[in-house]
């Protein structure tokens, strides 16, 4: 029986699930926690790139 008992304490196969587990339920939680500052710093970024008018790029139309 003790063998046992020893055999499933130092069993380490599920170790790297948990810590992945642990890892996503950590970055959900801040996700979570700063979310209002992520879609502030994601739009701004997206409407800086996005922006014709930023590159001076001429308008092209078709000659008559």
């Amino acid at each position: 029986m003790k063998i046992m008992l020893r055999k499933l304490v130092s069993d380490e196969k599920g170790i790297n699930t948990v810590e992945i587990v642990v890892l996503v339920a950590i970055a959900l939680g801040l996700a979570l926690i700063f979310r209002e500052q992520i879609f502030s710093f994601v739009k701004n970024l997206l409407g800086e790139v996005l922006n014709p008018g930023m590159y001076g790029l001429p308008s092209i139309t078709p000659a008559p």
